[in-house]
């Protein structure tokens, strides 16, 4: 592996390591999110409206980092973009839809509580679950000649994508728990834990299935995911995540179960890019097959360098503005 990374053109191993630091950071800031709104159709509307203010201040930066890494997929992999979203168009269609929905939802939830929590939780639920079928495609393999997508319209769906979504899901579902059990107080909170307290055994035992179905799809992901020196490590940390949470849980404390929980998918992203590593379109399509031209790849790295630390500043700072306790609150029901 540490042979095949050495082997790739310099550029083309940055461009490859900025496309997934930016996969990673959407999926762990706008993750956290999608696992509120997964989590409030279990909550009356008094706590819908606690849950909504702990994210409103901070949802749309976290997309941010969606729209920066499609437009870097575009730029330094255009015939990877083409293929996969000539393959995922349905499943990207609703999760686009279901982001713009649930963004509405969040800033105008004031006006008609009912309707708005109905979007929230439509566009939660259908975001998470596209994403995870989109993920469980990608792995899976995209049928293709090199420069076209060659497939159906449904071929992204399948017994092992939907797994995906239902992973993804359960994760997201584990953030937002977390989360809620540091931004919130009193009853939400406790519940929070005990949600978290639940959603960790099934997180861990849904990605352990999807560690074991993964290496049964092809020979180089078994190979790479049986490679200890770079397996081991990741599963380590997985598991002195996990451990960690439950303690944390345990101990009442407010931050670490996040915390813990964020290692815990750093660590299950790890694995994902060890599996597929070096092809950008797994199982067949080489990162180098699928990089822009050199001069296309310095200008968009240069950009990626100045538009990432502006994000991340923006993306602080509004957590830091917002920081600490959201208080419960009473709300009237508009007409």
């Amino acid at each position: 592996m540490l042979e095949a990374a050495l082997s790739l053109p310099p550029l083309t191993l940055l461009s490859a390591m900025a496309l997934a630091c930016g996969v990673l950071i959407y999926v762990l800031l706008d993750g956290t999110d999608l696992g509120v709104g997964l989590l409030a159709p279990f909550q009356p509307s008094g706590a819908r409206q606690q849950m909504n203010l702990t994210i409103l201040p901070v949802w749309d930066g976290n997309e941010t980092w969606l729209v920066l890494t499609a437009g870097a997929l575009l730029a330094l992999f255009p015939v990877a973009f083409s293929i996969l979203y000539s393959a995922l168009y349905l499943p990207v269609w609703i999760m686009l839809l279901a982001l713009v929905v649930r963004g509405m939802a969040i800033e105008f939830r004031h006006q008609r509580p009912a309707l708005f929590d109905a979007l929230f939780i439509a566009g939660s639920w259908l975001a998470s679950l596209s994403q995870g079928a989109t993920m469980g495609a990608w792995i899976e393999g995209i049928d293709h000649n090199g420069q076209h997508f060659t497939g159906s319209a449904m071929a992204w769906l399948s017994p092992f994508s939907l797994y995906c979504a239902a992973s993804l899901s359960a994760g997201y579902a584990l953030m937002g728990a977390c989360w809620l059990i540091w931004r919130c107080e009193g009853e939400l909170a406790a519940w929070s834990r005990r949600q978290a307290m639940r959603l960790a055994p099934l997180t861990a035992a849904l990605l352990a299935g999807l560690v074991i179905w993964t290496m049964q799809l092809h020979e180089s992901y078994r190979l790479h995911l049986l490679a200890w020196h770079y397996s081991g490590p990741l599963a380590l940390v997985a598991l002195l995540a996990l451990a960690g949470l439950g303690a944390a849980l345990r101990s009442r404390r407010e931050f670490l179960p996040l915390a813990m929980t964020l290692t815990l998918f750093i660590a299950a992203f790890g694995g994902m890019l060890l599996a597929v590593f070096p092809y950008l379109l797994p199982p067949d399509l080489l990162l180098t097959q699928a990089a822009a031209p050199p001069a296309t790849q310095k200008l968009m790295l240069i950009a990626f360098g100045a538009f990432v630390p502006v994000t991340l500043i923006y993306n602080s700072w509004g957590f830091w503005i917002f920081r600490g306790k959201v208080h419960a609150a009473r709300e009237e029901e508009r007409p």
